[in-house]
């Protein structure tokens, strides 16, 4: 598939270049990264460069994962990525420390299933993170996915295990209002952590 480009007021979403990788490499300095995504550790320059030149178009052209740049309108910072992994109907983000508390991935989230259901790609997107990640779920949440538990993750963290991960779904059919039966501590307080799934 060839990349597409989607927007809202609130963000937008279009390819990641060559420009934003001296982005992407400060903010997958964060510990939290190391902590709760399965990007490489320790993450270097070249590993930014080879994600925006190779991976994300070969995903894109193999319809293996459709990989996203996450920006404020009229900008063109780079706040974090989201990613649609095509075989398992998952979706993944991250967004940048400065940018949390924005609503950025939240939007991001509903723009890309919106997208993914219209165009008929998937009938459910599942959500996943590895258990004490708060802020993920709470982005999936506010999404409208339904938490449905602990299980096996479908994608290998970086020491190539399966751990067991919070999962979730959003069906094409379900409203987009937050869902009970998520774990209390999603629910309720504020607690500084990455986005990401």
């Amino acid at each position: 598939m060839e990349p597409v480009e989607l927007s809202s007021p609130l963000v937008r979403l279009d390819q990641p270049t060559a420009g934003d990788a001296d982005t992407v490499f400060e903010y997958c300095q964060d510990p939290l990264f190391e902590r709760y995504l399965t990007v490489p550790w320790p993450y270097r320059r070249s590993d930014a460069d080879s994600f925006i030149s190779e991976y994300v178009p070969a995903a894109w052209a193999s319809d293996q994962e459709y990989t996203w740049a996450v920006r404020a309108p009229g900008s063109p910072a780079l706040v974090g990525v989201i990613g649609l992994r095509v075989p398992t109907a998952s979706i993944g983000y991250w967004l940048g420390a400065p940018h949390r508390g924005h609503g950025y991935i939240p939007e991001a989230q509903r723009l890309v299933a919106d997208w993914a259901f219209s165009a008929g790609i998937v009938d459910a997107i599942n959500w996943q993170c590895l258990p004490g990640n708060i802020a993920s779920a709470r982005t999936a949440r506010k999404t409208g996915f339904s938490f449905l538990g602990e299980s096996p993750a479908d994608h290998p963290h970086r020491d190539g295990s399966f751990p067991l991960a919070w999962t979730g779904r959003l069906r094409s059919t379900d409203d987009r209002q937050p869902k009970a039966g998520w774990p209390a501590g999603v629910v309720a307080g504020v607690v500084a952590g990455v986005v990401a799934g």
